[in-house]
C-alpha cells in the first residue's frame, strides 16, 4: 500500500520539531528517562491528519515492553505525560507494544486507522515500524465483509429503534438513537471500501473520502437540518416522518454498494435474525 499523505507540509515541521525535542525531555524527565532506550514514540492523531490550528495538539503514543510499562505506571502513578513544544501542547500515552499491537491485529480499527497516517520520531526496538507497515497492508475481503456485516446489522437495529419513539412522540429517544444509526452506516461504508475508520470525531470526515461515504454524506446533512428545522420533535405517523424517509435513502444506498460489490446475503434484508452472528463475525477476524 502507497503510504498515505494528508498533508505532508503540516507533518514534517512537527515530526522534526519532536525529534530535536524529545531526547532532551526524556533525558530530564524525573520519571521517563530510565526508559527512554526501550522506547518506540510515535506521532499520531489531528497532526497526521493534516490538522494543524489553535483546537489541536501533539499526539504520542509512547511503546514500551510489558514489563517496563508496569514498572512506569508504578512509578508515575499514570501513563499520561504532559508537554509543550513551540506553544502547542502536547501528550504522551505509554502503553505496552504488546497489547497495542494486539489491537491492530485484533482490527481495532481507529488503531489501524491512526497508524497509517503516524509518524515515528524515536523507534528504539523497531516496533513502531513493524506496526506502521502492519497498519498500511490492504484490508484483506475477510475483514471488510466481517466488519460490514457487524455494522450493517447495528445501523439496522438502531434504525429500527426510531421507529416506535416517532410513533410514539418521543422526541429524546429518537435522538439517542439517530447518532449511533449515522456511525454505524458510515463506519459500514469505510469498510465495505476497504478502508479502516476513525473514532467518531473524525467519522464523517474520513468516510467522506471514500466512494460509498461519499454516498452518504448528503442524506447525513439532510438528517442535520431536519433536526434544525424542528423536526425532532415531529409526531407520527413514522412512515412519513422526514427524518425516517432520509434513514431510508442511507439504508437503500447501503444495500445496493453491497449487492454491488457481489454482497447478496439473507441478512441486507431479514438483518434481525443474524444479530448475534453479526457481532460474532468480527471476534473471529484478523488484520
Amino acid at each position: 500500500m502507497t503510504e498515505p499523505t494528508p498533508d505532508q507540509d503540516l507533518k514534517r515541521p512537527w515530526r522534526r520539531r519532536l525529534a530535536d525535542f524529545l531526547p532532551g525531555y526524556l533525558d530530564g524527565h524525573p520519571v521517563l528517562s530510565p526508559f527512554r532506550a526501550r522506547a518506540s514514540v510515535i506521532l499520531h492523531g489531528s497532526t497526521t491528519m493534516g490538522i494543524d490550528d489553535d483546537f489541536s495538539d501533539l499526539d504520542l503514543w509512547l511503546l514500551l515492553p510489558a514489563a517496563a510499562t508496569a514498572e512506569l505506571c508504578a512509578a508515575a502513578g499514570t501513563r499520561f505525560f504532559e508537554f509543550r513544544l513551540d506553544g502547542k501542547q502536547g501528550h504522551l500515552n505509554a502503553e505496552s507494544t504488546a497489547a497495542f499491537a494486539g489491537r491492530a491485529h485484533g482490527c481495532h480499527m481507529d488503531t489501524i486507522y491512526q497508524l497509517r497516517s503516524a509518524e515515528i520520531i524515536t523507534d528504539n526496538t523497531g516496533a513502531g515500524g513493524e506496526l506502521i507497515r502492519l497498519a498500511r497492508r490492504p484490508m484483506r475481503e475477510e475483514v471488510s465483509q466481517a466488519f460490514f456485516f457487524y455494522h450493517y446489522v447495528e445501523m439496522r437495529g438502531e434504525h429500527r429503534a426510531c421507529d416506535n419513539p416517532i410513533q410514539r412522540s418521543d422526541p429524546v429517544a429518537l435522538l439517542l438513537s439517530l447518532p449511533k444509526v449515522i456511525a454505524h452506516a458510515l463506519q459500514a461504508a469505510m469498510v465495505l471500501d476497504g478502508q479502516p475508520y476513525p473514532y467518531d470525531k473524525w467519522l464523517y470526515r474520513a468516510a467522506g473520502g471514500t466512494p460509498t461515504g461519499r454516498l452518504l454524506t448528503p442524506s447525513v446533512g439532510k438528517v442535520l437540518d431536519l433536526l434544525a428545522a424542528g423536526h425532532l420533535r415531529t409526531g407520527p405517523p413514522e412512515s412519513d416522518h422526514p427524518v425516517s424517509l432520509e434513514l431510508r435513502v442511507i439504508r437503500r444506498i447501503l444495500v445496493e454498494a453491497a449487492q454491488a460489490k457481489g454482497i447478496r446475503e439473507p441478512w441486507l434484508t431479514q438483518w434481525w435474525l443474524h444479530m448475534h452472528q453479526a457481532q460474532a463475525a468480527i471476534q473471529n477476524v484478523r488484520w
